[in-house]
């Protein structure tokens, strides 16, 4: 996307102007919403309201893109334009569509003001034509559900059709899960926190984050949780500290399934962004040891970071090299592994909602490789007797349930050590063979599979 310096200049305070172009880094340059959005929040100077659309304009505009498309194409089809100017119209109707609370000549107003700032005089006509011609036509009907239930999914819950396939055959065709699913990843993303074991206290945590102005609720899925529900925790004296850090709902269950008392040698073999090491480094004592591995040197700096802030340094060693041929150098086999293997992140679509667009079906089957790979190098450096932590941010059973069942018939020395009731899970995350598996819709988290392998003795 070309940006005049006059946009620069005039457009810098507007949040419909910030969102256009991080909408169109999305789309067009394969960036990632997530670390866009932290990076203008950093630097902006918009007010705290025009932050807060701006960050809703971006999450909305990307959740309902097929959407968006579907109810514009009537109009456009046979209109040539640069793909900002598409992001633009994308970015209005979605306002006009979404957020009633937004007068609708504001909306055209302000989209005209950018298409003439960074084009030119007959652009901005050419946008306020097209906008107001959506305004006066009703709008478009959505697919008839009862004819074609995929296409109705795909268009109404903008979500890809294979993976609205997809979706249908994991829950067993069963829509009504399906539906709900959709519907949660259209919600807005909340911020969780993980509080340090140390305080022991979440009540002590949430009065100390509100004398900084930050609301927070208790977790209903993990004991060391807490959801955000206003203010910037990473700013905050107990983030700086290391009394609390930033980590998704699901994400903390997995460090104490490994149900360790302390003391052992462990390794975490795909270590960043560092919510977990840290975890599993809080329950280990001065007699235990995490060994953390990650393929990214870039990303291991920030694991190294979040120890040295939450004081944790002492008990960990971070290496950057390749979890897939990776052998410590004492020799050594560790009592307890953790491998949060790179997956699909399909259970990430709330807060990364560019994931949906750009995976495919082979892409599933291509990491589900990985993680076989990963599954059975890691599992020659595991003790005898020792547990084995698999877990994902996907909902892709090739990449879970099945994978597991891969694994073991690999690996016969290995067997899945049920996760019950004794770990603190809620019973209706727990399938038949006692693994967990959690859909975004159920606790409103990522989507998470987790499962306890033992080895034999």
């Amino acid at each position: 996307m070309k940006i005049k310096k006059r946009s620069e200049q005039q457009l810098s305070q507007s949040a419909r102007w910030q969102a256009l172009v991080i909408l169109h880094q999305v789309e067009y340059e394969a960036e990632y919403s997530n670390v866009l959005i932290d990076r203008l929040l950093s630097q902006t100077t918009m007010s705290d309201k025009d932050q807060r659309l701006c960050v809703q304009l971006i999450y909305g505009v990307i959740q309902r893109r097929l959407t968006l498309n579907y109810y514009l194409e009537p109009l456009i089809r046979d209109k040539k334009m640069d793909s900002w100017v598409e992001t633009l119209l994308r970015l209005s109707v979605y306002q006009m569509i979404f957020l009633d609370r937004i007068p609708q000549h504001a909306i055209v107003n302000e989209a005209v003001k950018i298409a003439k700032t960074n084009g030119h005089e007959g652009l901005g006509k050419f946008v306020n034509a097209l906008l107001r011609q959506f305004l006066r036509v009703p709008l478009r009907e959505l697919p008839n559900r009862h004819n074609d239930s995929v296409e109705f999914f795909s268009v109404a819950y903008s979500m890809p059709k294979w993976l609205v396939s997809s979706l249908i055959e994991w829950m067993d065709n069963d829509e009504v899960i399906v539906e709900a699913l959709l519907v949660s990843l259209l919600e807005n993303p909340h911020l969780s926190i993980r509080i340090n074991d140390a305080t022991k206290n979440r009540a002590h945590i949430q009065q100390v984050l509100l004398e900084e102005s930050i609301g927070t609720t208790e977790s209903k899925l993990s004991p060391y949780g807490l959801r955000v529900s206003k203010g910037n925790v990473v700013d905050t004296n107990a983030y700086q500290t290391g009394k609390i850090t930033v980590q998704d709902e699901s994400s903390m269950l997995v460090a104490p399934l490994g149900r360790l008392n302390g003391s052992e040698r462990v390794l975490d073999a795909c270590s960043a962004p560092g919510g977990k090491a840290t975890h599993i480094a809080q329950l280990l004592n001065q007699g235990g040891h995490l060994t953390a591995l990650d393929l990214s040197s870039a990303k291991l700096k920030k694991v190294d970071a979040h120890l040295a802030r939450m004081g944790l340094a002492d008990r960990v060693s971070t290496f950057c090299a390749d979890a897939e041929k990776f052998i410590p150098e004492s020799g050594e086999l560790y009592d307890t592994i953790y491998l949060d293997a790179p997956c699909s992140g399909l259970g990430l679509m709330r807060r990364k909602p560019e994931i949906k667009y750009e995976k495919s079906a082979a892409d599933i089957v291509a990491l589900a490789a990985i993680q076989g790979r990963l599954l059975d190098h890691v599992a020659t450096l595991l003790k005898p007797g020792g547990t084995l932590i698999y877990s994902t941010c996907t909902i892709a059973p090739l990449e879970n349930a099945q994978q597991i069942e891969s694994f073991l018939m690999r690996h016969p020395d290995f067997e899945i050590e049920r996760i019950n009731d004794t770990d603190k899970i809620p019973a209706s995350l727990i399938n038949a063979i006692g693994q967990v598996e959690i859909l975004p819709h159920q606790f409103g988290t990522d989507g998470f599979f987790i499962c306890r392998l033992k080895k034999a003795s």
